[in-house]
């Protein structure tokens, strides 16, 4: 009935995986679980490997390292059932009606469910305080506001959806960068997938510290560029792109990219220290946007 799906990347999952089968379990369905180890170090498969002694769960390593969009897809041709549940491996599951949550909208006419993100209410270190911040402010948001703007938040992170749907879009084929989820919300919308969003959030615990978060927004806003630019984002709701066009289309996006060359280290200076803005972060990410698109 089941295939619960785990993409492994340098990442302890064994709690994880034992939580979601104590609860897969209980619901005496028809379910398996597969991890896909996408080349981690020896250490970490050691620890991870041990999860193959519980009932109807495989971990599986690949022979390269592919990146997340391509290890999802994989894991979806792995999978034997008709409903697949991915998660991402730096995950924690924050009560025990998880499953059960999920399978009560099974059959509600949705092939698409999403369950949520959320952030432990405990600040973790300084150099982790800009990811976790913008994940409270922007990220953990509850299933009634997703519901309304229903394209928009629509992470793969944790989601119920139909095995052929999911590889009907094949997300691995337009590039396997970090940041490719922006590309899965457009997807539905421009093929009017029904969605539903519900309250049934798990807890995102691998937080990049500051430095390493802002390369890595880079690289998701490039994405984010270089797919408009080729013309795969027809219709979307990301609030960043909708900005990025309308400056573009009063010839003010050159006023951006002055912004970002001008102020980059004083607004890098707050966003990797003690009290980073979010504000601060999304100017960042617009500037950023501006100043990439006049530089290619």
């Amino acid at each position: 009935m089941l295939s619960i799906l785990i993409p492994v990347y340098n990442y302890n999952i064994v709690d994880l995986v034992r939580n979601i089968h104590e609860q897969v379990t209980l619901t005496q369905k028809e379910f398996e679980i597969i991890c896909l180890d996408d080349k981690s170090n020896k250490d970490i498969i050691k620890r991870n490997e041990s999860v193959n002694s519980l009932d109807n769960v495989s971990y599986r390593e690949s022979k390269d390292n592919n990146g997340i969009a391509i290890t999802r897809q994989h894991l979806c041709d792995f999978a034997r059932y008709d409903w697949i549940l991915l998660i991402d491996a730096d995950m924690e599951l924050k009560d025990h009606a998880f499953i059960s949550n999920y399978l009560s909208v099974i059959n509600s006419g949705f092939d698409v469910i999403f369950g949520g993100i959320c952030y432990k209410t405990s600040k973790p270190d300084t150099n982790s305080l800009l990811r976790w911040k913008y994940g409270k402010k922007c990220e953990e948001v509850s299933a009634k506001k997703r519901n309304i703007r229903p394209y928009k938040v629509t992470s793969a992170a944790n989601i119920l959806i139909k095995k052929a749907l999911y590889k009907q879009f094949s997300l691995d084929s337009v590039g396997n960068s970090y940041g490719m989820d922006i590309f899965f919300g457009p997807q539905l919308k421009l093929n009017k997938v029904p969605v539903l969003h519900i309250d049934n959030a798990i807890y995102h615990l691998g937080l990049e510290n500051s430095k390493k978060y802002l390369k890595k927004t880079e690289f998701a806003v490039n994405t984010l560029l270089n797919l408009h630019r080729k013309d795969k984002i027809k219709l979307h709701e990301n609030d960043l792109l909708l900005k990025f066009t309308l400056l573009k289309s009063i010839k003010l996006n050159f006023l951006g990219s002055l912004f970002f060359k001008w102020f980059r280290s004083y607004m890098e200076k707050n966003l990797e220290g003690r009290y980073p803005v979010i504000t601060i972060f999304q100017l960042y990410k617009i500037s950023y946007m501006c100043y990439s698109d006049l530089r290619d």
